[in-house]
């Protein structure tokens, strides 16, 4: 899998994560000083293309950042006091709202001490409609929920999460049934009757297609899916 194919599988495990940790405001009564949120840092640029979060469009951009985390944080307390932010796992989301109605999210993520900072900034409108189909493109469990989903038009890529009240080695087994009906491949065996696995990959010839499932304890699925070119 090339480089920029890895990185958007951590842009969307990564947003999921930090979405969890503690979110407080800083310096509420501030004004930020009207720079932009995802350029002002001196940054290496590493993809810079449209996004499709359940069906609505956004832009997503993605660099490299050679100042350590926590210079990063003291940074965004200075010029964007008004941001909201959420911290935890070496990992860093800030929320802010934009003039137009548009909101602005930036998540930067360590990797170790002596790697560069990855940023992740993501642009949306004020309201992320709900997912109202889900992809033909993506697998799903008879009673999967959609909860969100996001295409990548420029590289055929597509990223989805549900909710299941199967088991992940049922849910799993599940799909594998019905992918294999359509002429997917499982790639590591993790879904076969005989393991508990709760992630596989697949992978279809014609045309040539990875697709990866997986499933967490409390019944989230998330599946991704690439068209080979």
């Amino acid at each position: 899998m090339r480089l920029k194919n890895f990185i958007i599988l951590w842009v969307v495990w990564g947003i999921s994560i930090a979405a969890q940790a503690e979110v407080y405001t800083l310096h509420s009564k501030g004004k930020s000083s009207g720079r932009d949120l995802d350029t002002f840092l001196p940054a290496v640029s590493l993809i810079n293309e449209p996004v499709l979060i359940n069906g609505a469009e956004a832009e997503l951009k993605l660099s490299l950042v050679k100042i350590p985390l926590t210079e990063i944080l003291t940074l965004i307390k200075k010029f964007f006091p008004d941001a909201r932010l959420a911290a935890g796992g070496g990992s860093l989301l800030v929320k802010q709202k934009l003039p137009d109605g548009r909101h602005k999210r930036l998540l930067l993520i360590c990797f170790g001490r002596f790697c560069p900072v990855l940023q992740i900034g993501i642009t949306v409108p004020p309201r992320l409609p709900k997912p109202s189909q889900w992809p033909e493109s993506l697998a799903i469990s008879s009673d999967g929920i959609p909860l969100r989903y996001m295409y990548f038009p420029r590289r055929e890529s597509w990223y989805g999460t549900f909710k299941t009240a199967l088991e992940p080695a049922q849910a799993l087994h599940e799909i594998r049934n019905s992918l294999t009906a359509q002429g997917w491949a499982p790639v590591t065996g993790e879904s076969s009757s005989r393991q508990q696995g709760r992630g596989e990959i697949f992978m279809r010839k014609k045309p040539l297609t990875l697709m990866l499932v997986n499933f967490s304890d409390d019944g989230i699925a998330t599946v991704f899916s690439r068209r080979e070119k």
